[in-house]
């Protein structure tokens, strides 16, 4: 099509002949700047280009509805062609334009309503993710898929709660969880479906030092007794998962449901014990005590692997969907946490570290080493450069006994043994390497498990005690969930809030007053 019969179309008219193209569409290159450009700035974004020998260029735009379209240059007129089979495009300019201007209006709008416009703009491709609207139909359709996927799922009823869940686990995430569960790490995600349930994760450790996904469940209310039923049936498919530790924010809830499930010594088990993330323990100075005489424990202080494991999800998921378009997102996240995870064994101890600067004798001897055990190691001989650049002076050591928090942890050569060994006492001798190395000859990680330098005594409780306890538990649960309600209710407005509040203050004057 020549130029002289396009210079007087209209915006629309230009727009029909650039997105629902049936012939090759040639313009002049200033033609092309001053009047068809801003058209196509408002819809399309670079996407790959490439110039070729002959000076011709190419270049291959996506617009912001996905579809794509190239645009080539050549003698200088510019050439407009329908990408593949791509269909015409159905969308109007403004609500081109009212998407390139999403981000520039986002802080001018509430969340929601940011949502609500995405949603509009994006909904079509999104309809899968949506689901159902009636919940027992998306349960259904979840519990289908994820088998389909190959997980195992069961759902439950709690009858006295009236609320319900839904367990799911990949093979081998189980297998992981029986092997790697002597810690495990809990905590839960909202937000993540229409039906405000509740995502649970377990996450545990491997042996290579790579975090992974023991099992999943869904939860209608967040109590103990429905996280507790949940646990059992994860129990009852991996019947060897007996944790040492459950790691976890400072949740009653879920210090509650853990001590319903793992009875410990009265039930002939190995105690459970419950250490809180170091974020919310400057009040408990015995998980603190158990951790200085626990390797894995001082290793793992926190919750936060788990916490960026549902930070990735959240990024994919929204409020809108369904459980099942919930579902979708998290057995991706799921297969891509896989395999990473292969990816790491597979490096483990055949990758080795190139280190500048780091000494032959050093290096070699590292290199016997797992892979993330060098990453450690040649941390520790830079610290030392950074020791004496402080001016810090030899250490002293006169043996491969070190208190410092690296050796602790890791029952390694730190920085203060490298130090000394550089400018002091020669401690690093050919035996000291092979002790090092042996630790992980026939073992990776899993030697951190089973590594507690003093046994803790667990106090024998009476009767009288125990019920003290589980009522001082109950009150704090009921604390926390009355707190969740609240903040729930902010969320959905100051009218809500009041309305809850007032609701609260009644109820709790008819008992306090009593």
């Amino acid at each position: 099509m020549s130029n002289n019969k396009i210079v007087h179309f209209t915006s629309d008219e230009k727009r029909a002949l650039l997105f629902n193209i049936k012939n090759t569409l040639e313009i002049s290159e200033e033609e092309f700047d001053n009047s068809w450009w801003p058209l196509v700035s408002n819809v399309w974004t670079q996407f790959n280009s490439c110039k070729l020998n002959n000076s011709d260029s190419w270049k291959v735009f996506t617009c912001r509805f996905t579809k794509h379209l190239i645009c080539m240059t050549s003698k200088k007129l510019i050439q407009i062609e329908r990408y593949n089979n791509t269909p015409d495009h159905i969308h109007t300019l403004i609500e081109s334009d009212r998407l390139k201007h999403l981000g520039e209006s986002v802080k001018d709008l509430k969340r929601k309503e940011v949502a609500n416009i995405k949603y509009k703009l994006h909904g079509p491709l999104e309809t899968h993710l949506v689901g159902n609207i009636e919940l027992e139909s998306d349960i259904l359709e979840t519990i289908s898929y994820l088998k389909n996927q190959e997980y195992y799922c069961e759902r439950y009823y709690i009858s006295q709660k009236s609320t319900y869940g839904i367990v799911f686990a990949h093979p081998k995430q189980l297998k992981k969880l029986h092997q790697y569960g002597w810690l495990t790490l809990i905590d839960s995600t909202h937000k993540t479906n229409k039906h405000d349930w509740r995502l649970f994760t377990l996450y545990i450790r491997d042996s290579y030092n790579c975090w992974d996904v023991g099992a999943h469940f869904f939860v209608s209310n967040e109590d103990s007794d429905t996280i507790a039923e949940a646990l059992k049936i994860i129990r009852n498919i991996c019947k060897n998962w007996i944790p040492g530790y459950v790691l976890m924010d400072q949740s009653n809830i879920e210090a509650n449901s853990i001590k319903k499930v793992f009875s410990g010594l009265k039930a002939g088990e190995n105690e459970c014990r419950i250490i809180l993330c170091t974020v919310h323990i400057n009040s408990h100075k015995w998980a603190l005590w158990t951790r200085q005489h626990s390797p894995l424990l001082l290793q793992v202080t926190s919750t936060n692997a788990l916490e960026s494991y549902h930070s990735e999800l959240k990024r994919t998921t929204s409020f809108l969907y369904s459980l099942i378009g919930a579902s979708y997102k998290i057995v991706a996240l799921d297969q891509k946490k896989q395999a990473e995870s292969e990816n790491t064994a597979f490096n483990f101890r055949t990758k080795k570290i190139s280190a500048y600067g780091v000494d032959d004798e050093f290096l070699k001897e590292i290199h016997k080493f797992p892979f993330p055990v060098q990453q450690m190691l040649i941390k520790e001989i830079g610290a030392v450069m950074d020791r004496l650049e402080k001016g810090k002076c030899v250490p002293g050591l006169t043996s491969l006994e070190c208190h410092c928090l690296f050796h602790n942890r890791y029952l390694l050569p730190c920085k203060h043994i490298f130090h000394e060994h550089m400018y002091g006492n020669q401690l690093l001798t050919d035996d000291a390497w092979k002790k090092f190395q042996g630790l992980f000859e026939e073992n990776s990680f899993e030697i951190y498990e089973q590594r507690e330098l003093v046994i803790e005594e667990i106090p024998i409780q009476t009767d009288a005690e125990k019920k003290i306890e589980n009522r001082r538990h109950t009150v704090n649960e009921l604390t926390e969930r009355v707190r969740n309600k609240y903040w729930s209710a902010e969320e959905m407005g100051a009218s809500q809030a009041e309305i809850f509040v007032n609701k609260l203050e009644i109820s709790l004057n008819s008992i306090i007053n009593n």
